[in-house]
C-alpha cells in the first residue's frame, strides 16, 4: 500500500469516528431534551401568561402588517412594470411612424405605376400596418374632420377656401 492510499485510509477512519461520536452525542442531547420538566419547577404565573399573550397578539399585528406591505408592493410592481411596457411600445411606435410616413411618401409617388418593386413596397406598408394596429395603434380618420386637441396633434395652420376653419 502506498502512503497516498495509507493517508486517505486514515483520512477516512478518522472521519467515520468523528461522525460517530457526533451521533452519539447528538442521541444522548435528545434523550435529555424528552425528559418532563422537575417536580420543583415554577408554575408559570398570570402575569407571564399575559406577557406572552401580548407578545403573541404584537407578533400576529407585525405580520398581517408584513403581508398587507408586500401585497401592496406586488401591486405596485406590477403597476409598474405594466407602465414601463406601455411606455416603451410608446416610444418605439412613436419611432415607426416616420418609417411609415416614408412607406405612404413612396406610395404616392409611385401611383399609377405597376411592378414588382412598388408592389413589394405596397405589400411591406400593409403589414406594417397590421403590426402597429395588433401592438395598440389605430388610424384615426381625421381629414375633414373638425380639430380635437386630444387625437390631433397641429403641425400648422392655413387658410383654406375648401375646408373649413378649424378642421383638418
Amino acid at each position: 500500500m502506498s502512503k497516498e492510499e495509507s493517508k486517505e485510509t486514515e483520512l477516512e477512519r478518522r472521519l467515520r469516528e468523528r461522525a460517530e461520536a457526533e451521533d452519539r452525542a447528538a442521541a444522548t442531547q435528545v434523550s435529555t431534551e424528552a425528559e418532563p420538566p422537575p417536580d420543583d419547577a415554577p408554575e408559570p404565573t398570570a402575569e407571564a401568561y399575559t406577557a406572552l399573550q401580548e407578545e403573541c397578539e404584537s407578533l400576529r399585528d407585525q405580520l398581517l402588517r408584513s403581508r398587507a406591505e408586500f401585497e401592496n408592493y406586488r401591486k405596485r410592481t406590477a403597476r409598474e412594470v405594466e407602465r414601463i411596457r406601455k411606455t416603451a411600445a410608446e416610444s418605439l411606435i412613436h419611432d415607426l411612424l416616420a418609417v411609415m410616413d416614408n412607406l405612404e411618401l413612396a406610395l404616392r409617388n409611385a401611383e399609377g405605376e405597376s411592378g414588382p418593386m412598388i408592389e413589394g413596397v405596397r405589400l411591406v406598408h400593409k403589414q406594417f400596418i397590421d403590426t402597429l394596429t395588433r401592438n395598440g395603434l389605430e388610424p384615426i380618420e381625421a381629414l375633414g374632420k373638425p380639430f380635437d386637441p386630444n387625437f390631433h396633434e397641429a403641425v400648422a395652420q392655413a387658410p383654406s377656401n375648401e375646408v373649413e376653419p378649424d378642421h383638418v
